[in-house]
């Protein structure tokens, strides 16, 4: 039911062909994921750069490059415009889905109260309403439930739960958005109020009231592999973010640089009760309905000790999202540690952990019904509850569906450019969806690279635009322009062919020169003629062999190729542990091992076992 539920108004966009969302974020992650998709079917190389972006780009550093993230995999089969239908579609599965499985299997619902759980958070709007956003890299909040399910499986003895919960991890993290950090502190509330012997969300229903750290193993066990393990990820993206402010204080484009109110787009009190019932028609990030709003409450009173630790991460997430509206400003005093002083968006980060927390408390309301004789009237109760849940959030999310995918990309916008060249806005902002000639995927398409794109992370944009592009789409012809490849002698020759990560140039040379290279400088590109130099932000080759040859350049991302030797070492290293674990092998090298190294196997051992 939960599955035909989430179906049916997916058809809309699934079936919506090329059509596109005509949202300026949209095409900003469909240009990243076409950029992904060009680079391993056209040019049959992995990509680490791309020349299309900002006039060369490390993107394998940018938090928000899609190259490493395992549903890429959907954009390449289907095509990036498809794909990024059908990555929020599986989103909204697991979301339903594993809502269902965590408050059936884990958390002791009855099967009616897990399935309107399950459908309640399925037909959120977050979700959708993102998407129509233009932001497929945030439906990653809906992994939240698959989370908790397989902590609370892991935490039953299921070691595959250990196994798979990184992996999950990882897809959250790897497209960078900072939604999946705000779901994991989630996640680690509830795990730490497992340790208060009172608060056992994810025990048995036959054990003991005791202090549980299962649940904290299991979480600090599955991010400390997921780290490690994605460190192929993680390692460029620190080194791009690095030169940018750091963790601590990173330089973003569009984020204000002081914390005011007129930066910080805050829920009030009103809007979030209005939003959170859908009053009056009102509807947002929040929305569930009045009907879990009001059985969350009588559950909040009547299971007052199964629901604290629930309520606590309603209260922190509501009071996050209120920011400069709540008593005290709890954001703004985070707005120093790092991750936080990059959330100016509170309605994003912490707006599903309330539609989520409504939807699996709203549940529990279904216990009371077990009272009810004769007995078919609980099942007679439970629909009727299931079916006005459903009848509220069905037809907002089948209209926001409808409503995303409409916009038809004219042919004549698509057509491919013989020679690779740059162009620049001229007087129009970054995040725009217009002109069609000046944004990012349009150009990609057409082999145009746009060097005013849209990105958070600025880097220096030094490449020389061909055209400028103003908001009319007139095109202007730049005269400062020299070409892609260009010597500071012009009797000598050059011509560059460009690919994500090399750029090849034929040149004739009949005195030593230097070759200016139209493309941001960067410390790790190498070549096999003449030395790369910064010549004011562009590549330079200073090269001293006269004559007619072919110059290959290699660009070589240090900081990926060291994360792909920590990543590779730490999977062999996991490998080797559940082997061992397996085998037997580890409870015996905790006995039999010298005492100076017996703890680590004990060590393992202790965050293993259940």
């Amino acid at each position: 039911m939960i599955a035909v539920a989430i179906i049916l108004p997916s058809i809309s966009p699934l079936s919506s062909d090329g059509k596109l969302n005509n949202n300026d974020d949209f095409f900003q992650y469909a240009g990243r994921h076409e950029a992904v998709r060009k680079a391993f079917l056209e040019y049959h190389t992995f990509p680490t750069r791309s020349f299309w972006f900002g006039g060369g780009y490390p993107t394998i550093g940018d938090p928000e490059d899609p190259t490493l993230n395992p549903l890429t995999l959907f954009t390449l089969i289907f095509g990036s415009v498809m794909g990024l239908k059908v990555i929020p579609f599986i989103a909204m599965l697991i979301g339903g889905l594993g809502t269902y499985a965590l408050a059936r299997y884990i958390l002791g619902y009855t099967r009616w109260g897990a399935l309107f759980s399950g459908l309640i958070f399925g037909l959120s709007l977050f979700v959708p309403l993102r998407i129509q956003d233009g932001n497929p890299n945030e439906v990653y909040a809906a992994f939240l439930p698959l989370c908790l399910l397989l902590i609370g499986l892991a935490c039953r003895g299921r070691k595959i739960a250990l196994l798979i919960l990184p992996f999950v991890f990882y897809t959250m993290l790897s497209d960078g958005k900072l939604t999946s950090l705000m779901a994991i502190l989630y996640l680690v509330i509830l795990c730490l109020f497992d340790v208060i012997p009172i608060f056992n969300t994810f025990k048995t229903s036959n054990q003991p009231q005791k202090a549980n750290i299962k649940p904290l193993k299991v979480i600090i066990l599955a991010l400390v592999v997921t780290f490690f393990i994605g460190m192929v990820r993680i390692l460029p993206a620190f080194d791009l973010i690095s030169t940018k402010g750091g963790l601590g204080h990173m330089d973003l484009y569009f984020q204000p640089k002081t914390y005011t109110p007129e930066g910080i787009p805050a829920y009030t009190y009103q809007q979030l009760w209005q939003e959170s019932i859908g009053w009056k028609k009102v509807q947002g990030l929040v929305t569930v309905g009045w009907l879990p709003v009001l059985l969350s409450l009588i559950a909040f009173y009547i299971f007052r000790r199964r629901s604290f630790p629930w309520g606590v991460n309603l209260f922190l997430f509501g009071w996050l999202i209120l920011a400069y509206n709540a008593p005290v400003d709890l954001l703004k005093l985070l707005w120093n540690v790092p991750i936080f002083s990059a959330l100016y968006r509170p309605y994003k980060y912490f707006s599903f952990q309330i539609a989520f927390t409504f939807a699996i408390v709203a549940g529990q309301f279904f216990w009371l019904l077990l009272k009810i004789r004769p007995k078919w009237l609980e099942h007679v109760f439970a629909i009727g509850l299931i079916l006005l849940g459903v009848w509220f959030l069905y037809p907002k999310v089948d209209k926001i569906q409808k409503e995303t995918y409409t916009f038809d990309m004219p042919s004549e916008s698509l057509v491919k450019q013989d020679t690779f060249y740059n162009i620049k806005g001229k007087d129009i902002v970054r995040n725009r969806k217009e002109p069609l000639n000046s944004l990012t995927y349009t150009n990609l398409i057409r082999n145009i690279g746009t060097v005013d794109w849209h990105t958070g992370i600025p880097i220096a944009e030094n490449a020389v635009p061909k055209y400028f592009v103003d908001a009319k789409g007139s095109v202007i012809t730049n005269p400062l322009y020299r070409g892609e490849a260009y010597f500071v002698d012009i009797k000598n020759l050059a011509e560059a062919y460009f690919r994500p990560n090399a750029i090849i140039i034929q040149v004739s040379l009949q005195k030593p020169d230097t070759l200016i290279i139209n493309q941001n400088y960067h410390k790790d590109w190498h070549t096999d003629h003449g030395k790369v130099v910064d010549k004011d932000g562009l590549i330079a080759l200073q090269l001293d062999e006269a004559g007619t040859y072919n110059i290959t350049m290699l660009y070589i991302s240090r900081s990926f190729y060291l994360g792909l030797i920590v990543s590779i070492l730490s999977l062999a290293i996991v490998i080797f542990v559940c082997w061992s674990y397996k085998t037997k092998r580890l409870m015996k090298w905790s006995h039999n091992t010298p005492i100076s190294v017996r703890w680590t196997p004990r060590l393992i051992l202790w965050l293993i076992d259940s």
